[in-house]
């Protein structure tokens, strides 16, 4: 009896200590969601942006309306954003740095909000593409911005997860848009976004700042502070926070910070600072494989087709489909897989899911361009519009699961901190560049060459980048950001074991001293 209530009392305190620690985790946990929503739902109003072209231009063509545009346009009304991209990117670039992540991340609400209101009181085409490029500049902003917030916030199994947030995020703004394009005007439309941007404002004024920036910028007890808070503390927690302090305590003794200099020298030191730093591989690899990365994401399509799914939809099924439901359902598709995409984020290497989603997008460019063709030149044995509609689903699959998700979090990993604002600013160029190229250039080309040789154009520059990703793109699951940044200078393992001081944590191994000096 004695022993039974000894057991029972065990189980109890067994119970007690499972239910702390899952409680103790689940409080980090909200933490952690609590910070990737001030982002995820800031992106969430740019995905209404992106989808939002879908609903304006048709309702532009309809002669009710009050403001006509022209296919030249309505194209401009689609591409501007990736042109305005580009200066939100210059924008941004050399403030992430010297503002901080926060502060900077405030600033991305003002064009945004600017821009629904601005719509809203416009009655001309030249009012909604000025309205258009205020968002265009404010995504531009986040673009680096977002990942980087996040991959600093979060831990090296959990942060994958998180970064898919971002393409999480961008899904659920398109569907959310075409949804409400479906039984709501324009006009309305513009309205219920802005108050997405400004939930996104609310998240974004009780958020901390990042523990990352903090230490760079030599205020390591806020960072330290914020990190723990964010995190927990544990022996992992603690490796590498110690890690990142020493890293950036090296770089700060050997920099000019705090030194009294003229603005000549500061421009002349600021371009020889450019010059060395771009022959380090550190820099310039990530800032390589990010440009490849954003030029497949465009040219796979996503932008194109959210901007674009009606007219896509009645081209590939047929002029009597039903455009607005299948786009939203296709919108469905894209956020279930989304979903998907986390769960693949946590269990799959980046490298894996990155290629064979890849590989699926082509064989469906592919197989929509053989058919698109074989229907206009009147060789199908029997139209039946089932074919067309799971060659667009299987792309619209293949999109989001892999090559959606995988740049926006390789973004957020691959850059060391020393260079993330300046590496991940100029890399996001590509982003903003080639959103304008595909967008602006798809309708021109569907009319020009025709749908088919214009998707299987895309494809070439699909399989392009991920031929030359293939040799260069390092794995970086479940390795902390200081790892992946020590694997592009080239520390192994062996020089992190030999830089570790003689009396530190040693594991029970015998340690050896590469010098015969000793003090």
């Amino acid at each position: 009896m004695y022993k039974s209530a000894r057991f029972l009392v065990f189980l109890i305190h067994l119970v007690f200590l499972i239910h702390l620690v899952f409680l103790i985790h689940l409080v980090f946990l909200i933490h952690l969601c609590f910070l990737t929503a001030s982002v995820a739902i800031n992106i969430v109003g740019h995905g209404s942006v992106i989808g939002f072209s879908a609903i304006l231009i048709p309702s532009l063509r309809r002669p009710e309306s009050h403001v006509q545009a022209t296919p030249s346009q309505e194209s401009w009304i689609a591409a501007i954003i990736g042109f305005a991209l580009i200066a939100g990117n210059f924008i941004i670039t050399p403030l992430m740095d010297t503002l901080g992540r926060k502060k900077c991340h405030l600033m991305t609400i003002l064009p945004v909000l600017t821009g629904w209101f601005l719509l809203l009181l416009v009655n001309n085409v030249a009012g909604i593409i000025t309205a258009r490029f205020l968002q265009g500049v404010a995504m531009g902003m986040l673009g680096p911005l977002g990942s980087i917030i996040i991959g600093e916030m979060t831990d090296p199994k959990n942060r994958g997860a998180f970064l898919t947030s971002v393409s999480l995020s961008l899904t659920i703004g398109v569907l959310s848009t075409h949804t409400m394009g479906s039984f709501l005007s324009w006009q309305q439309n513009a309205l219920v976004c802005s108050f997405i941007t400004f939930t996104s404002l609310l998240l974004i004024i009780y958020s901390p700042e990042s523990p990352a920036w903090l230490i760079a910028k030599g205020r390591i007890k806020e960072g330290e502070e914020i990190f723990f808070w964010i995190r927990g503390r544990d022996p992992d927690q603690e490796a590498e926070f110690e890690k990142m302090v020493e890293a950036q305590t090296m770089k700060r003794k050997s920099s000019v910070i705090g030194q009294e200099l003229s603005f000549k020298i500061k421009v002349r030191r600021f371009f020889a600072y450019l010059k060395e730093t771009s022959k380090k591989p550190e820099f310039y690899k990530p800032i390589i494989i990010m440009f490849l990365l954003y030029t497949m994401f465009q040219f796979a399509g996503i932008n194109v087709i959210s901007s674009y799914a009606t007219d896509i939809i009645h081209t590939v099924v047929g002029p009597d489909a039903d455009a607005k439901f299948l786009m939203v359902m296709l919108d469905v598709e894209r956020l279930i897989c989304n979903i998907i995409a986390v769960f693949f984020m946590k269990t799959l290497k980046r490298r894996t899911l990155l290629f064979c989603s890849g590989a699926v997008c082509v064989l469906s460019y592919i197989g929509k361009s053989a058919y698109v063709f074989a229907k206009q030149s009147d060789m199908l044995p029997f139209d039946n519009k089932w074919i067309p509609i799971t060659l667009i689903g299987l792309y619209m699959c293949s999109l989001t699961v892999g090559i959606s998700s995988i740049p926006f979090a390789v973004s957020g990993e691959i850059f060391p901190l020393e260079y993330r604002g300046l590496g991940g600013g100029i890399s996001v160029l590509a982003l903003s560049l080639n959103f304008f190229v595909s967008v602006k250039s798809f309708p021109v080309l569907a009319n020009a060459i025709g749908l088919p040789i214009t998707y299987l154009m895309y494809a070439g520059v699909v399989v392009l980048c991920l031929i030359v990703i293939y040799f260069m793109m390092p794995e970086t699951k479940d390795r902390t950001l200081q790892e992946i940044e020590d694997s592009f200078k080239g520390y192994s393992p062996a020089d992190q074991k030999s830089a570790e001081p003689l009396n530190g944590p040693t594991n029970g191994e015998m340690r050896r001293c590469s010098s015969h000096i000793l003090y």
